[in-house]
C-alpha cells in the first residue's frame, strides 16, 4: 500500500481545478434555467418571493447532485481520481490500498456536507491528521494518496 498521503494544499488545487472544469456546466445550467441576465425585466417578472426562493433552491440542489455524482464516479472509476486529482497525480483508495466502489465514493462524497455544514472542521483535520485523512475519508475509510 501507498504511504505517501496527499497533503492537504494538493487536494485544495485539484479541488480549484475540478471547479473550473464543472463551472461551464453550471453556467449552462443556471442560462437553462433563469435566461440571459441580458434579457431579464426584473419589473415584468413577477416572481414572488417563494417562487424565486423555489428557483434559487431548485439550481443549487442540482449543482451539489452534478457535483457529488461527477466526484463519486470519477474515484470509483480506473481511475480513482477526479480530473484535478489526475493533473496533481493523487488518487483516492480504500485505507486497505484497493480502489473502492461507487457506494462508498458516493458516501465519501456526502459526507462532505457534514465537514460543510460544521465550519470545515472536517477539512481542517486534514492538516493534523498522521494519514492527512478528513472527517469525509474516515466515515467512508478511504485516503487520498500520490501515485
Amino acid at each position: 500500500m501507498n504511504n505517501d498521503f496527499a497533503s492537504g494544499s494538493k487536494r485544495l488545487i485539484a479541488y480549484f481545478i475540478d471547479a473550473v472544469i464543472l463551472s461551464p456546466v453550471f453556467s449552462v445550467l443556471f442560462f437553462r434555467w433563469w435566461g440571459s441576465p441580458f434579457n431579464w425585466d426584473v419589473d415584468n417578472m413577477n416572481l414572488g418571493p417563494i417562487h424565486l426562493g423555489l428557483k434559487f433552491w431548485g439550481i443549487n440542489v442540482m449543482e451539489a447532485a452534478i457535483t457529488v455524482l461527477y466526484y463519486s464516479y470519477m474515484e470509483s472509476s480506473k481511475y480513482q481520481a477526479t480530473f484535478g486529482k489526475m493533473v496533481l497525480g493523487i488518487k483516492v483508495t480504500g485505507t486497505n490500498g484497493l480502489p473502492i466502489a461507487f457506494p462508498v465514493a458516493l458516501l465519501r462524497n456526502l459526507s462532505k456536507y457534514i465537514s460543510m455544514f460544521i465550519l470545515y472542521i472536517g477539512y481542517i483535520m486534514i492538516i493534523f491528521d498522521d494519514r492527512k485523512q478528513g472527517l469525509h475519508d474516515k466515515i467512508a475509510d478511504t485516503l487520498v494518496v500520490n501515485q
